[in-house]
C-alpha cells in the first residue's frame, strides 16, 4: 500500500490515499439511473474548517469514462449535502494518456442552492484564496482554456479547464475543493457571501 497523500486548499484538508480500489457503480457519463459497472477508484478524504468531512472518489470507469463523485457524506453543516446532488465532475479524454475537466464553480443562485456555473479564472482565484491556475500547475495539472486543452469541445471553449496525465489525480481533488467546497463555505453568489472562519 502506498501512503496517503495529505494537503491543503485554502481551509479544505485532502487527503488522497495512495491506491486505486475495486469498484462498482454508476458513471456520470451514463446518468444516475445508468447501468452499474466496473472501475478503479481513488479515494480521498476531504474535511473543511467548518465541520465537513466526506470521502470523495475519482473513477476510471471500464467504459472508458472518468469522473469525480462524492461518496459518503460523514459530517458537516446541511450546506454541503448539495455536494451529494450537484457535486459530480467529469473527466474527459483529451489526448492519449491525458484528461480534461472543465472548470465550473457551484455558485448560489435565485434559488437559493447552489448550482454549476461558469466561472473565470478571476472568480476562481477568489474561491481558492490563491492564484487558482498556479495552485493547479502546483499539483501536477496543466492549465488553459477547455478549447486549448481539449481541441474538439464545441461548447465552453473559452472557459477555465484543466488537463493532468491518466494518474494526476492530486490535481482533481485539488480542482473539486476549489470548486464544488470552497463555494459552498464561502456562500460563491451570495451578496456578503464570505469565507467563514471556525
Amino acid at each position: 500500500m502506498s501512503d496517503d497523500i495529505e494537503f491543503n486548499i485554502g481551509l479544505v484538508a485532502i487527503a488522497m490515499r495512495g491506491d486505486d480500489v475495486d469498484f462498482r457503480g454508476a458513471s456520470v457519463s451514463t446518468g444516475r439511473s445508468g447501468s452499474e459497472q466496473a472501475g478503479k477508484l481513488r479515494e480521498a478524504v476531504i474535511e473543511s474548517s467548518d465541520g465537513l468531512r466526506m470521502t470523495v472518489g475519482c473513477t476510471v470507469w471500464d467504459d472508458g469514462s472518468a469522473d469525480v463523485q462524492p461518496l459518503d457524506y460523514l459530517a458537516g453543516p446541511d450546506a454541503y449535502r448539495r455536494l451529494e446532488s450537484a457535486g459530480r465532475m467529469t473527466l474527459n479524454v483529451a489526448t492519449l494518456g491525458s484528461r480534461v475537466s472543465l472548470l465550473r464553480a457551484l455558485k448560489y443562485g435565485d434559488r437559493g442552492y447552489p448550482t454549476l456555473a461558469s466561472v473565470t479564472w478571476g472568480e476562481l482565484t477568489e474561491l481558492a484564496g490563491a492564484d487558482a491556475a498556479a495552485l493547479l500547475v502546483s499539483h501536477g495539472a496543466r492549465v488553459g482554456t477547455y478549447g486549448e486543452l481539449k481541441p474538439d469541445a464545441v461548447r465552453y471553449r473559452e472557459h477555465p479547464a484543466f488537463a493532468v496525465s491518466t494518474d494526476g489525480l492530486e490535481a482533481v481533488f485539488a480542482a473539486f475543493a476549489v470548486t464544488r467546497v470552497l463555494p459552498i463555505m464561502k456562500g460563491f453568489g451570495r451578496e456578503g457571501g464570505v469565507e467563514a472562519l471556525y
